[in-house]
């Protein structure tokens, strides 16, 4: 892997072979990154993509070994038990152009993924949730600013 800063940004060139999400943790970690915006664009040679179902609360995963293109590979990095944590949604190409599209829980390079990661500087934490069962962006609550006119008061004239 090979990468550049700039300010808040990173831009990485991960190389054939290279298993995707391990070495994306490993670089979050190394760099201390608490918080990133994820977006790649590439081609991976197998991808492991999972699909959440609400009803056994449980990823049901899907193993793909073939070429594939990176048509969409979008999320972030945040910490969950202070370690590096991605949560990341990609769309991968076929020959035939159809497309896979699930939650990456890993994938291998195939020539190159490029990756920018746009970084926030504040931690963002993971915890469960127990309605779900899955680990969830640790965020405040969202009160309603008293200040602020309301949609509907906005839009009437």
């Amino acid at each position: 892997m090979r990468f550049q800063r700039f300010g808040d940004r990173y831009i990485l060139r991960l190389e054939t072979g290279e298993p995707v999400v391990e070495t994306l943790t490993a670089f979050l970690r190394d760099e201390e990154i608490m918080f990133a915006n994820v977006s790649a664009a590439g081609a991976v040679q197998w991808a492991c993509l999972g699909y959440w179902n609400p009803t056994t609360e449980q990823y049901e995963y899907r193993e793909l070994a073939e070429q594939l293109e990176v048509v969409s590979f979008q999320g972030n990095a945040s910490l969950k038990d202070g370690a590096p944590f991605l949560h990341i949604h990609g769309v991968f190409g076929r020959h035939d152009f159809s497309v896979y599209g699930g939650h990456v829980k890993e994938a291998r390079v195939r020539p190159t993924l490029e990756v920018w990661l746009r970084t926030e500087d504040v931690p963002v934490r993971r915890t469960r949730d127990a309605a779900t069962g899955l680990d969830l962006l640790d965020l405040p609550e969202c009160l309603p600013d008293s200040n602020a006119p309301s949609s509907r008061a906005a839009g009437a004239r």
